[in-house]
């Protein structure tokens, strides 16, 4: 009878363990993940910016615990990553099986690159010389 409770504590902890929780408690960390934008590649606008560093969100399903994250909830993770290395923008992402992990059956995972624009934003207003009347 003792052997079956011990086995059932380590069963419950390795499902506890497959869900990372990415909370925002920190009130400036969540007002700066609100803030990140996702940009895809071919929408980069023409603007320098600084690579920060990869960010990384994943799911893992096991036995016990299922979680179905969609890839968009996933990339709202990917946000208060990049939020912690005080990016302005997440770019590149990919997101796909991530097959078995520790403590998980499966995995989806999505990955991006955590940016930071430098300089003034790129001029967008059209040249009045070349507008219709």
């Amino acid at each position: 009878m003792h052997l079956r409770g011990v086995l059932w504590v380590a069963v419950l902890a390795m499902g506890q363990g497959c869900f990372t929780h990415n909370s925002l408690r920190d009130p400036e960390l969540r007002r700066r993940a609100a803030n990140i934008v996702v940009v895809k590649a071919e929408e980069m606008p023409q603007r320098k910016f600084k690579f920060l560093g990869e960010v990384e969100a994943a799911t893992c399903t096991s036995g016990i615990y299922r979680t179905n994250y969609s890839p968009a909830a996933l990339q709202e993770m990917l946000k208060g990553e990049a939020a912690r290395l005080e990016a302005d923008a997440v770019t590149n992402i990919a997101c796909g099986e991530g097959g078995v992990r520790f403590e998980c059956w499966t995995s989806y995972e999505c990955r991006g690159d955590a940016i930071r624009w430098e300089g003034p934003p790129a001029d967008t207003t059209p040249n009045p010389k070349f507008t219709l009347r």
